[in-house]
C-alpha cells in the first residue's frame, strides 16, 4: 500500500506531500493542472529516466520520496539480499536529480543503484499509463496468469522439473560416454580449475555494487578529513570563528534594536545564521567521525573489485551468472566422474524419462488449456461489462522443446472490433483498450498481489456509460488492493473512496501545482465541474448527486 507521496522542485511542483488511503483514490484536474507531473514523478521514482529540464527553474535538484507498506515475502526478500533493515514492513523509497545530470537513489537511506530502485517498484507499484510497456504484453507473465488459474498445477510442476533435471543429468552422462578420454581428462580439469577459482572467492550477491559504493570513500578519506578539519575550525573552533563572529553580530543587532531602532527582523534571522551554522558544523563533525583513513581496507576493496570484474568477464556479466555457471560445470563435473555406467542402459534410461516428461506436459496442456477456455470466457464478460462489446478475448497455444514448466507456448489474442483480425496483444490493443483489458484480467485472474496498481486515464477515449461500468470495475478491483486512477470522468469518480484534485496557483510571478484531498461536498463540486465545466450548473449538481448516490460509494474524509 502506498501510504504517502512527497515531491519537491520537480517540474511546478515546489513541494507537494499527499498521504493516502487504502480502496479506490481518483485523481481529477483541469488539463494542464499537473496530474501528468504527479504520475511522472512516480514513475521517475521507480526508475524511468531522469530529464533535467523537469528540475523546477531556479533549483539546484528535484527529489520525489514514497513510502509503502508491504506483505509480500518477496519484498521481503529483495531487502534482505541488500541487506536494507525496514521496521514494520515500511519500506522508504527517494530519487534525487540534480541539476549536474547526477541522480540518486535510496531505499530506508541506503543509497542504492537505480536499477536496484527500480527493481522493488516492479514489486510495489503495477503502472499502466497510455505509453507504459504493460507487463501484460510478456509471454512470460501471461503464462503465470494463466498458471494461477489451475489449482492443483504445483504438484505437476514439481514431477516435471524433477523429470527435466533428470533429464539434463542422463544426458550429460550420456555425451560423457561418447567422448574419448583425452577429452574427458581435459574436461575434468579444467571445470575442477573453474570450480575452484569461483568457490576461493566465495562470491556473495550484490557485493560488488556495495564495493562500488565504498571505494570511492575510502579513497578520499584523507581529503574528507582535511576539509571537515578545515571547515570545523572555520565555522567553530579557531579564534575568529564564524559562530564566534555571529554572536558578536547578534550583541550588536540586539544593541541597536535596544537603541529605539526596530532590528527585530535582522534579530530573528542572525538568531537562524546562528543555529543553521551551528547545525552544519555538527553534520560535518558526524562526518568526520564517521571517516577513517584504511589504506589496508582500500587494498583489500580494490583488490577484491577487481577479482569479481575478472570472474564476472571469464564466466557471466554478475555475480549471480558466476555462481549459476559454477553450478552448471559442477553437475556437468559430477557427470564427467562418473560415466561407467554402461551407454544402452543411459539409452533407455533417458527414453523412458523423456516419454515420462512428455506424458506430464501433456498433462499439464490439457488442464492450461481446460483453465483458457473458462479464463477466457471470464475476461471476455468483464470487456463486455467494460463497454468493449464487440471484444474478443482468446489463448493460443504453440509448443516448445517439453521442459520444467511444460511445453506450451501461450499468447493472449485480442480483438476490440467486430469483423477484425484476432491479433496478439501487442498488436491489437490501443492504450485504453490494453488498459481495459488489463482491468478485465486482474478481476478474472486469481493471482493475488499487494501491489499498489496506477491507472492513467484508463477511460481515455469512453463515454459516460463505459465510464460508469469503468469505475464500478475498478471499485471491484479496489476490494482486493489499493488502486489509484486519473480520469477525466465524473462517472468513474463517483465510484471513489478518497478524492484528489490536482491544481494550478499563481503567486506573484511564478506558478505552483498542489493537490487536495476533498470532502465529500468537495467531491460533488468538482464532479459537477468535470460534467458542465467551470460554470457548475444546478443541473450538473444533481447530476454528480445522482452519480454518486448509484455508485454506493462514498468519500472517507468528510
Amino acid at each position: 500500500m502506498l501510504l504517502a507521496l512527497s515531491v519537491k522542485n520537480y517540474a511546478l511542483i515546489e513541494d507537494l506531500t499527499v498521504d493516502f488511503t487504502k480502496g479506490f483514490t481518483v485523481i481529477t484536474g483541469e488539463t494542464g493542472s499537473g496530474k501528468s507531473i504527479l504520475i511522472k514523478s512516480i514513475e521517475l521514482l521507480i526508475g524511468a529516466r531522469a530529464d533535467l529540464s523537469s528540475i523546477r527553474s531556479g533549483c539546484s535538484a528535484c527529489t520525489v520520496t514514497a513510502s509503502f507498506e508491504y506483505k509480500s515475502s518477496k519484498v521481503a526478500d529483495f531487502l534482505d539480499n541488500f541487506s536494507i533493515s525496514a521496521e514494520n514492513n515500511i519500506v522508504l523509497m527517494r530519487r534525487t536529480i540534480e541539476n549536474t545530470g547526477k541522480s540518486k537513489a535510496f531505499i530506508n537511506d541506503s543509497q542504492v543503484s537505480i536499477s536496484v530502485i527500480a527493481t522493488l517498484g516492479k514489486l510495489l507499484i503495477d503502472f499502466h499509463g497510455q505509453d507504459e510497456k504493460h507487463l501484460l504484453l510478456d509471454l512470460d507473465s501471461q503464462l503465470e496468469i494463466l498458471d494461477n488459474e489451475i489449482g492443483d498445477i504445483s504438484p505437476l510442476f514439481k514431477k516435471s522439473s524433477a523429470s527435466y533435471a533428470r533429464i539434463k543429468v542422463l544426458r550429460s552422462k550420456f555425451e560423457a560416454l561418447n567422448l574419448s578420454d583425452a577429452e574427458r581428462e581435459k574436461k575434468i580439469d579444467l571445470y575442477s580449475f573453474q570450480i575452484r577459482e569461483i568457490e576461493d572467492a566465495e562470491l556473495e550477491a550484490g557485493e560488488d555494487e556495495k564495493l562500488e559504493l565504498d571505494i570511492p570513500k575510502l579513497k578520499n578519506a584523507e581529503k574528507i578529513c582535511a576539509l571537515s578539519q578545515e571547515i570545523i575550525s572555520a565555522l567553530y573552533s579557531s579564534e575568529n570563528s564564524v559562530l564566534d563572529n555571529i554572536l558578536r553580530t547578534k550583541k550588536n543587532i540586539e544593541a541597536v534594536n535596544s537603541y529605539g531602532a526596530d532590528a527585530s527582523d535582522a534579530v530573528s534571522l542572525i538568531e537562524q545564521a546562528y543555529y543553521q551554522t551551528e547545525e552544519a558544523y555538527r553534520e560535518v563533525e558526524v562526518v568526520l567521525s564517521k571517516t577513517r583513513l584504511d589504506p589496508e581496507k582500500l587494498n583489500v576493496s580494490l583488490e577484491r573489485i577487481e577479482l569479481i570484474k575478472k570472474l564476472k568477464k571469464k564466466y557471466g556479466g554478475s555475480i549471480e551468472s558466476v555462481i549459476e555457471y559454477k553450478n552448471k560445470i559442477s553437475d556437468e563435473l559430477n557427470s564427467l566422474d562418473n560415466c561407467k555406467d554402461d551407454s544402452e542402459k543411459l539409452k533407455k534410461e533417458l527414453k523412458l524419462e523423456t516419454k515420462r516428461l512428455s506424458e506430464l506436459c501433456e498433462t499439464i496442456s490439457k488442464k492450461r488449456q481446460e483453465a483458457a477456455q473458462v479464463f477466457a470466457k471470464s475476461v471476455q464478460r468483464k470487456l463486455f461489462d467494460l463497454e468493449i462489446k464487440n471484444a474478443v478475448f482468446d489463448i493460443k497455444f504453440d509448443r516448445k522443446e517439453p521442459s520444467a514448466d511444460g511445453y506450451d507456448l501461450v499468447e493472449f489474442m485480442f480483438c476490440a472490433n467486430k469483423g477484425e483480425k484476432v491479433l496478439p496483444l501487442k498488436n491489437s490493443a490501443s492504450g485504453g483498450e490494453l488498459s481495459r483489458l488489463l482491468l478485465a484480467v486482474e478481476l478474472s485472474s486469481k493471482i493475488k498481489t499487494d501491489r499498489v496498481v496506477i491507472f492513467d486515464e484508463i477511460d481515455s477515449g469512453t463515454g459516460g456509460k463505459a465510464g460508469g461500468k469503468i469505475g464500478e470495475k475498478l471499485s471491484e478491483l479496489a476490494g482486493r488492493k489499493q488502486v489509484f486512477s486519473v480520469t477525466h470522468l465524473a462517472q468513474v469518480a463517483a465510484f471513489a473512496e478518497t478524492h484528489i484534485k490536482i491544481y494550478k496557483e499563481t503567486e506573484k510571478t511564478r506558478t505552483y501545482t498542489k493537490a487536495k484531498m476533498l470532502t465529500k461536498t468537495e467531491h460533488i463540486e468538482e464532479m459537477a465541474r468535470i460534467i458542465s465545466g467551470e460554470k457548475i450548473t444546478k443541473a450538473a449538481l444533481e447530476h454528480a448527486k445522482d452519480l454518486v448516490a448509484a455508485s454506493g460509494k462514498s468519500i472517507l474524509s468528510s
